[in-house]
């Protein structure tokens, strides 16, 4: 008797057709648009945390050094060279150096937005000295919890925009400082000023300690000339060529 072997023939995989492929990176596709933008999100979630941080150690700096100064606000820079332990070589002295003893870390006064070492700056004229000439004193600030003087900053480009919350900043040519209107002849033409680089927010310190992250229209530096409480044109500081009056919407001076 003959026997006959039956062949067992194993399957065929089934290949993935052009049109199963293409199905799966439209898939892929569409995931990756979705998660994104919820990814960048994140990282500039992060970013603005990091540089909130940084305005509220500076915040802290700043009140230090009054009191290791005899109640004298930081002035902006001296005209006396530096250290060469210093974090700014330029040939004057900078807060930030004169600060440095009560700043921990050297990236202090960097926002991680900004691709250049800086971005977190000091308000001037108002909130700092000035060199030698002009020493203010803290206990002048009168309302600490509604004064700044340290905000995100950068170089505007469209200052021709009344609204502070539409400014745009030059990529990375954030300084060590931003203008206040009083600053006349620099306020225009070198705008540094306040930016909402975090999600249209600026992170801002306070003269009492605290920090948060505010529309830049909140500073009120719009309301220039402004009007004081019995509706009366308000210019400012007398020391910088104001009439002695002050609009309460601002937060950049030292009323």
């Amino acid at each position: 008797m003959r026997l006959h072997h039956s062949l067992s023939v194993a399957p065929r995989r089934a290949a993935f057709t052009l049109i199963e492929l293409l199905v799966v990176i439209a898939i892929i596709a569409l995931l990756a648009s979705m998660l994104l933008p919820a990814l960048s999100r994140a990282k500039e979630k992060a970013r603005g945390a990091k540089c909130l941080n940084n305005v509220r150690q500076m915040g802290l700096g700043y009140a230090f050094y009054a009191d290791d100064n005899k109640d004298d606000i930081v002035t902006l820079y001296l005209f006396v060279k530096p250290p060469p332990t210093a974090l700014i070589q330029d040939s004057v002295t900078w807060w930030v150096d004169l600060m440095r003893p009560t700043l921990q870390g050297t990236n202090v006064i960097a926002c991680p937005s900004v691709k250049n070492g800086f971005g977190v700056a000091m308000n001037h004229v108002e909130l700092t000295a000035w060199s030698d000439v002009s020493r203010p004193k803290l206990s002048s600030v009168k309302s600490p919890v509604d004064s700044v003087p340290m905000a995100d900053s950068g170089l505007i480009r469209n200052i021709k925009d009344k609204n502070p919350d539409q400014w745009v900043e030059k990529p990375n040519s954030a300084f060590l400082y931003w203008r206040t209107p009083t600053n006349v002849g620099y306020y225009d033409s070198d705008p540094q000023r306040p930016v909402g680089r975090h999600s249209g927010r600026a992170n801002m310190g306070f003269v009492d300690g605290h920090g948060a992250p505010q529309k830049v229209s909140s500073l009120g530096l719009q309301f220039y000339p402004g009007q004081d409480e019995s509706a009366k044109s308000a210019t400012g500081t007398l020391a910088f060529g104001g009439n002695g009056k002050h609009d309460p919407r601002w937060l950049w001076d030292r009323e």
